[in-house]
């Protein structure tokens, strides 16, 4: 595998000398900056608002930077032709690819970890308590999120140009939820043959809010006649066990994809 970490270390170095990631931790500094100024007028609820959407704008922020860079690494590649030394010596496609995505998603847990220590920074100064074990398990999840969102990139990447890629993979990432929810909203009024449809594709799409544990692991306290009550427990290990599957599938099925497409195309 040496070859596919040189490949990571060369995506993951290049990423980190472009100033996109730096400018959108920038952003995240200033909505920790407004939360501090709530917590100067002793708004808790507020704080905990507040706190919830920056953890919001981040993971946003930072899966929108992991399908931009994980969309543009083939494209980029065919375009400077800076692939055919690369495939030329002995390394496959499946380890190219697989060195790429490795590079893609340490890329995205230098920008993450980053928003994190803002966050953290932030919350701490603010006091109120971490819940740690749901604040890690938070963290991972959304690692896996990303990992679903690169692969898919890749794929997305290899069946449309550039732009058409970030811009599905964009949108995807923005309306999951929204069209997930939709789908259980409309299946009680729809056509027998529709909701056929909609079941397959409430298992043919992956529901990104599945990996989304902010409001948990914000909300996980609560002061009831002043004394602080434990109101969201950390998910047990199966359900872990079970999230990470899930994800898992879906990114193997995209990866795969991509790779059949890659194989595929003519040098």
């Amino acid at each position: 595998m040496n070859a596919a970490w040189l490949i990571a270390k060369s995506v993951l170095i290049e990423a980190m000398r472009r100033r996109e990631i730096y400018a959108i931790v920038l952003v995240s500094t200033v909505i920790i900056g407004a939360v501090f100024t709530v917590d100067f007028f002793g708004l808790e609820g507020i704080v905990k608002f507040y706190r919830e959407i920056a953890l919001q704008v981040m993971s946003v922020a930072t899966s929108l930077t992991v399908v931009v860079l994980a969309a543009r690494q083939l494209p980029r590649e065919f375009e400077n032709r800076t692939i055919y030394p690369l495939l030329a010596k002995p390394v496959s496609r499946a380890r190219f690819l697989t060195g790429k995505l490795l590079g893609v998603m340490l890329a995205a847990a230098f920008c993450f970890g980053l928003f994190m220590s803002v966050y953290l920074a932030g919350a701490l100064y603010l006091g109120g308590g971490i819940p740690w074990a749901l604040f890690a398990q938070y963290v991972y999840l959304q690692m896996l999120q990303f990992l679903v969102l690169a692969t898919l990139a890749f794929w997305l990447s290899m069946l449309m140009n550039l732009d058409a890629a970030i811009t599905l993979g964009a949108l995807f990432m923005a309306t999951s939820s929204v069209v997930s929810n939709a789908m259980v909203f409309v299946y009680d009024f729809v056509a027998p043959p529709a909701q056929v449809v909609l079941r397959v594709l409430n298992v043919a799409v992956p529901h990104l809010e599945l990996f989304d544990l902010s409001e948990k692991a914000v909300h996980s306290e609560l002061e009831m006649g002043g004394v602080r009550q434990q109101f969201w427990q950390p998910l047990g290990l199966d359900t872990m066990l079970s999230l990470t599957l899930y994800g898992g599938v879906f990114a193997a099925v995209y990866f795969g994809c991509a790779l059949w497409c890659f194989r595929r195309r003519a040098l």
